[in-house]
């Protein structure tokens, strides 16, 4: 007798479709999160009448507003802490399915942006740590300080994260494996092919430093994940087995929000205070990479040809 359409349709999860929707969910969430980030960051600006302009990964204004810079910087960081910790403890029983596990990837990243920043910063020179640190013409060992912070926080989101992975899994090692480590190397490496493709469907030119810092953020976004390995056995959980239906909607969603970055934010969405003028010579980008033009990346890369990070000299590292 064949099983009828919706209960198999709405099956416990073998690891192969845990492994599948949690990765759409991962890139989701990603693409989501980064994007609150850079918004933050944009809306900041404008509440501070700068003009600016929001791109992907990152927005264009004058770096010489030292005032503008250190608030954008503040300000994505503060939301995407905020937002994530709200969305790891107050939301973690929204929605059923995939849409379960968007909503816990997209609290873990949004965290994990600013934990990221703060190991990045003594590293590549870039973030929002990186820029607040240059600014406030921090010494070296307060980066070392902030990268030890960070790695302590991506720590405890890994232990964290093991409780969401021993609920929603099946139990078995190999159904843990798939949403924990599957879904996060899946996920991490089609989020980092679609920030790629905004800088190659583009005819603005960037900064090799800027692109590769840009996605060296974007690929650490999830880094939590992997670690929650160790922790997997030392976690006590009520098991909540996730069912999914066909994740046919998520990947619309998610064949949408690429294109909407490759093609419609990618042309820039710009502010100006006044009627007339041109665009801003400094650039604030948001994935994390500092720049020379002036240029600041949100997810924690600073671009431009004067950088706003570590380095005096001028070159973003």
């Amino acid at each position: 007798m064949s099983t009828p359409r919706a209960a198999a349709d709405d099956a416990q999860a073998p690891s192969t479709t845990l492994w599948f929707n949690g990765a759409v969910a991962f890139v989701l969430a990603g693409i989501v999160a980064i994007t609150l980030h850079e918004l933050a960051r944009f809306l900041t600006a404008i509440a501070l009448q700068s003009r600016a302009t929001l791109y992907p990964s990152y927005i264009e204004f004058d770096i010489t507003q030292t005032q503008t810079l250190i608030l954008t910087s503040t300000a994505a960081a503060v939301t995407s802490l905020v937002t994530g910790l709200a969305l790891i403890f107050a939301a973690r029983i929204w929605g059923a399915g995939i849409t379960r596990l968007f909503v816990t990837w997209l609290g873990f990243i949004s965290v994990q942006l600013v934990f990221s920043s703060l190991l990045l910063a003594p590293i590549t020179g870039a973030g929002d740590a990186a820029t607040l640190l240059f600014w406030f013409d921090a010494p070296p060992s307060l980066y070392w300080i902030g990268f030890v912070v960070g790695a302590a926080g991506t720590v405890l989101l890994a232990r964290l994260f093991a409780t969401r992975v021993t609920a929603y899994a099946d139990g078995s090692v190999s159904s843990m494996r798939s949403l924990g480590i599957g879904s996060w190397a899946a996920g991490t490496a089609v989020l980092v092919f679609v920030y790629a493709l905004t800088f190659t469907f583009t005819t603005r030119s960037h900064p090799i430093e800027m692109v590769s810092d840009t996605l060296i953020g974007v690929a650490a976004t999830g880094i939590f994940a992997p670690l929650f390995y160790p922790f997997k056995g030392t976690v006590r959980i009520v098991n909540e087995f996730l069912r999914f239906r066909r994740p046919t909607a998520a990947l619309l969603c998610l064949v949408a929000a690429g294109l909407v970055l490759v093609f419609v934010l990618n042309n820039g969405v710009e502010f100006s205070p006044e009627s007339t003028g041109s665009a801003a010579t400094g650039a604030t980008a948001g994935t994390g990479a500092t720049a020379g033009t002036g240029a600041t990346a949100g997810t924690g890369a600073t671009a431009g040809t004067v950088a706003a990070a570590p380095d005096a000299a001028g070159s973003a590292r």
